[in-house]
């Protein structure tokens, strides 16, 4: 998306907030105290649907179920895979879609953002799709334990984690479970649960911080965590798709550290400097 189609898109910003809920001082707490929070009913269902139909249209799956059809399972694992190997897989939808940029720039997202972290501005960093397969496609993988600070292009780790579940998860569709004030820990480094494990690396992690219950997530839920809350999620195992989006919002004073990335590369960035571009909008104040 070119800068003036930006400009364009803000010319045109749809308030979305009457779908958006609010953040309580009770929330703030549990988010300073924990790393992690839950906000059931943050965005009405009928906005989780929008959301949906953009991310079908913009990544070729057009499923909520595992087909029981052989030639559409076969169209399921051929459009997967066709996602899985695009340039940048599953992230920066906004770079592409204009209503997914005014989405994700909602003012009330930025706002809770903010509370969350007491940051008194706060911008978009990122925005990913996390539609988890069932396992009998042959597509579905955990999340081992790790953090996404390490993996983010920022020089702080004044960030939070917005999780939406887009449907129903139940715990055997694998949401997502997080070490409670683990944030507190140090930078644990780029750990992909492939030839490294968090729990071998850092056992005095598990013995210091609880695992928060693997609990349903209600369509519309939200879960924030902090940028170094470990975490990690397991296998669906159910037929449904478990569709769910996550977006990061960063401290306006966060630098850019030239680091690859997804959603920063290609736009000029200059290493050490603020993130001064229209991708990456200041949405609160």
């Amino acid at each position: 998306m070119s800068e003036t189609a930006v400009r364009t898109l803000n010319e045109a910003y749809e308030d979305l907030s009457p779908y958006i809920g609010e953040i309580t001082p009770d929330h703030i707490e549990t988010f300073q105290r924990d790393g992690v929070v839950h906000v059931p009913g943050f965005v009405k269902p009928e906005l989780c649907e929008r959301v949906i139909e953009h991310f079908m249209d913009w990544s070729g799956l057009k499923w909520r179920e595992w087909p029981s059809d052989p030639v559409e399972q076969a169209a399921f694992v051929a459009a997967v895979e066709t996602a899985n190997g695009r340039d940048k897989h599953h992230f920066a939808a906004r770079q592409d879609d204009p209503w997914m940029f005014n989405y994700v720039a909602q003012r009330k997202f930025g706002e809770a953002a903010s509370r969350l972290l007491k940051a008194p501005a706060v911008k978009i960093l990122s925005e990913s799709l996390y539609a988890k397969h069932p396992v009998a496609s042959g597509h579905s993988r955990p999340a081992q334990w790790h953090q996404d600070f390490p993996w983010l292009p920022i020089d702080r780790a004044q960030a939070v984690q917005f999780w939406l579940a887009l449907v129903p998860v139940t715990v055997d569709m694998g949401p997502m479970v997080h070490l409670k004030g683990s944030h507190h820990s140090e930078p644990g480094g780029m750990i992909n649960g492939y030839d490294e494990d968090a729990e071998t690396l850092y056992p005095e992690l598990f013995e210091r911080y609880e695992v928060t219950p693997l609990e349903p997530v209600g369509q519309g839920e939200a879960v924030f965590h902090h940028a170094l809350t470990w975490h990690s999620s397991g296998l669906n195992h159910t037929n449904r798709i478990r569709w769910a989006m996550a977006s990061y919002r960063m401290s306006a004073n966060c630098r850019y550290t030239g680091q690859q990335n997804f959603n920063t590369d290609g736009f000029g960035l200059k290493p050490n400097q603020l993130f001064d571009h229209p991708h990456f909008p200041t949405v609160y104040p």
